[in-house]
């Protein structure tokens, strides 16, 4: 570990930096916190954090495998999420809900260093000048697009907003701040294609690259796969002739990537998920206008590149110039397959740079660092912003989490409660409970059990039916707050059939009697 880390000092000293600037805002939500006010342990994407969460509460009440919080179906255990139930079991006691989120945000400042030196290593197989090293990686992890400046300037850019605050593949620091299993499969991902284009890959290392690429992020293999791909095809053409050897570790991953792909032929539950889990692309002319000052560069790189016989290398420049086009593969969350070609595009514009005068490189250098740079000084001052402003959903009330920890002193694991989707989203982060509606992926049918919550509230409902529905969906406790008064003015006070086991100010929870 120390012949490591001693050449890689300043990437090291970096990437501790970039971490501890992740998790500052997050710091200041916890310190913000107040009478009335928990933080969730998010400041975007809190619906997903509370999932990360809800998986890690479930290794800290015993759980090995995968057991849905946000449906109370009867499923068979999968074999996914496992890093974040087994990261639970470092949780036990008392604030289990703090220990959770806390140990969540440690791990990802670990993965923002690790992404750091893998980063590095990889652009230093392709940059000579240990500037230009820096200066790829610090871009490729703190970097971002012509999106924000486009916001910044009033313009309309659609539906997702500027596409470095939207899409965690595109660039590098939304991971980083956010998405502990992205960050640290992006990180495996660039060190598994170093050692593939050195050809020193042992069989013991491309065995826990492919094992910890799977763990982390699934989707990520189908990344390595089409990049791979490309690098092997150019050396192939170049070379003329295919060393067998060398489709071991790739074929590995098909074959575990093919495992992944049948788990929603073969598990009722999974091919739900898989059917709602549809991520989208945003149209192509954001890609164009989030990379377009690059391009240029990026190209006159690949063309130095070639020019000086180091065509081998000249792969890169083409990922660069071509993997926006990835996200519009006729696949299932085909935008994941972009990422990585951030950095690609920042090596072949360092090569750009290098080629250019002198005069005129150094200057250029630094106004696009300094123009790269901004959007990730605008997140963390929204982040700062969030942190400093408690509000739903970033903040609960207090109210609501005495209930959701009371509800946990009384539940067994794996009780199904009923509660409105934003209700259900953050329960299971608190308590291990399983609930109807709470995601959208995790939650088969979510309109027709949306569409049911509001009948169930509605007072023209029959309690025949109400009660039947709790049974029907293995349903033991109702919980009452704003949210669900918000679905009808219907109350479970008027149930015989419902026992009030809780009441606080707005909140209460009632069990379904015998």
């Amino acid at each position: 570990m120390k012949a490591y880390l001693h050449p890689r000092r300043w990437p090291l000293a970096y990437g501790v930096l970039l971490a501890l600037l992740t998790l500052l805002p997050y710091a200041a939500a916890w310190r913000a916190q107040g009478e009335a006010w928990r933080f969730s342990g998010f400041l975007i994407g809190v619906e997903d954090g509370n999932s990360y969460i809800a998986k890690m509460l479930l290794g800290a009440n015993g759980l090995w495998l995968f057991r849905p919080p946000y449906t109370t179906w009867q499923v068979v255990p999968l074999p996914v999420f496992l890093p974040y139930i087994w990261l639970g079991k470092l949780a036990a006691g008392v604030a289990l809900h703090l220990q959770l989120a806390v140990l969540y945000h440690l791990v990802r400042a670990l993965a923002v260093v690790l992404v750091a030196l893998a980063t590095y290593d990889f652009a230093a197989l392709f940059v000579e000048a240990e500037t230009d090293r820096r200066w790829v990686t610090v871009l490729a992890t703190a970097g971002g697009g012509l999106g924000v400046w486009a916001v910044l300037a009033g313009v309309e850019v659609g539906w997702g907003g500027a596409l470095c605050c939207y899409s965690p593949e595109a660039f590098g620091f939304l991971a980083e701040i956010f998405l502990l299993h992205v960050t640290l499969a992006h990180a495996v991902m660039l060190w598994l294609l170093r050692a593939l284009w050195l050809e020193n890959l042992s069989w013991k290392g491309g065995l826990a690259a492919l094992v910890l690429l799977a763990l982390f992020q699934p989707l990520a293999l189908g990344v390595f796969l089409t990049v791979w791909g490309m690098m092997f095809g150019w050396r192939t053409v170049l070379r003329r002739r295919v060393r067998a050897k060398r489709l071991v570790w790739p074929a590995a991953a098909l074959l575990v990537a093919g495992l992944y792909a049948l788990l929603p032929v073969l598990h009722p539950y999974a091919r739900v998920w898989a059917e709602q889990n549809v991520v989208t692309a945003q149209s192509l002319w954001h890609y164009i206008w989030a990379y377009a000052w690059l391009w240029p560069l990026a190209i006159w790189g690949g063309v130095a590149v070639w020019r000086r016989g180091q065509r081998e290398a000249a792969w890169v420049a083409a990922w660069a110039l071509v993997f926006p086009m990835f996200a519009y593969f006729p696949i299932t969350n085909a935008r994941r397959l972009v990422d990585g070609g951030w950095l690609a595009l920042l090596i072949a514009a360092a090569w750009g740079l290098r080629a250019l005068p002198p005069r005129w490189a150094r200057g250029l250098k630094y106004a696009v660092g300094g123009l790269a740079l901004v959007p990730f000084g605008v997140m963390l001052a929204m982040l700062l912003q969030a942190a400093l402003q408690p509000r739903l959903p970033v903040f609960l009330p207090r109210g609501e989490t005495a209930a959701f920890q009371a509800l946990a002193a009384r539940a067994t694991s794996g009780d199904g409660v009923l509660a409105a989707y934003a209700t259900g989203n953050a329960l299971p982060a608190w308590a291990p409970v399983r609930v109807i509606a709470g995601l959208g992926p995790e939650s088969p049918h979510l309109e027709a059990q949306q569409a049911a919550l509001r009948r169930f509230f509605d007072p023209a409902t029959p309690d025949t039916w109400r009660h039947d529905f709790l049974r029907t969906n293995r349903l033991r406790w109702v919980f009452w707050g704003p949210e669900e008064r918000q679905l009808g003015f219907w109350s479970p006070d008027e149930a015989a059939f419902l026992c009030a086991r809780y009441r606080e100010g707005a909140y209460a929870f009632y069990e379904v009697c015998p």
